[in-house]
């Protein structure tokens, strides 16, 4: 999330997290004067995100305390010790994985987070390509802990969900219509979706 406008909107439709990213070379990269509104306007239910690549320990500790940070999402080459690290000092960790082979489920199995997270890289972009990794390449066994992330959709969501049966789906590019900006109708199409999925028709 990049404005409050669009946070408190998704809350509303049922939102249970909020992500705000503080990688500078991402196109919605916010500051933590933003940051700030943005947690202002959600209710104490939905918990509060931060997503860093390849951060100082000591920087991530600043952000998460300053803000209140519920969950710390770790999107780059992280080492499993900064894991260890942050969940000493008693914040939840969600760490993003690429998969392009089946032994690159080895190391989410062995994961020290709370959450991983399944998601696409393309080049040197960490995540938020907007496309979905190649999703005949399946866990050899179910992860309880899957967050399921990359080109998710209101028309692809009911698909992942059955495929991988993730705790958490992460969306991003999907409900935009531009690099930051949420499109209200896709917000709105998408948690149409997503009730479904949890409710029931």
């Amino acid at each position: 999330m990049t404005r409050p406008v669009d946070a408190a909107l998704a809350a509303k439709l049922g939102a249970d997290m909020i992500g705000m990213i503080f990688y500078r070379r991402s196109p919605r990269f916010i500051s933590l004067k933003v940051a700030s509104k943005i947690t202002r306007v959600l209710p104490p239910t939905v918990a509060r995100v931060g997503v860093f690549v390849n951060a100082d320990t000591d920087r991530i500790l600043r952000v998460a305390e300053r803000l209140c940070l519920d969950y710390v999402q770790l999107s780059g080459d992280e080492p499993a010790s900064q894991i260890i690290t942050l969940r000493k000092y008693g914040h939840k960790v969600i760490k993003s994985f690429t998969v392009s082979y089946k032994r690159d489920f080895a190391p989410i199995y062995a994961s020290r987070a709370d959450l991983v997270m399944l998601d696409n890289r393309s080049g040197s972009q960490y995540g938020g390509t907007g496309a979905a990794f190649d999703w005949k390449i399946k866990p050899p066994q179910p992860i309880d802990n899957l967050t399921l992330a990359g080109g998710i959709n209101a028309s692809n969501v009911a698909e992942g969900v059955k495929m991988f049966r993730p705790l958490v789906v992460d969306v991003n590019s999907g409900v935009e219509k531009s690099a930051g900006v949420k499109s209200a109708r896709k917000l709105k199409q998408f948690f149409k979706v997503c009730d479904v999925l949890r409710y029931g028709a």
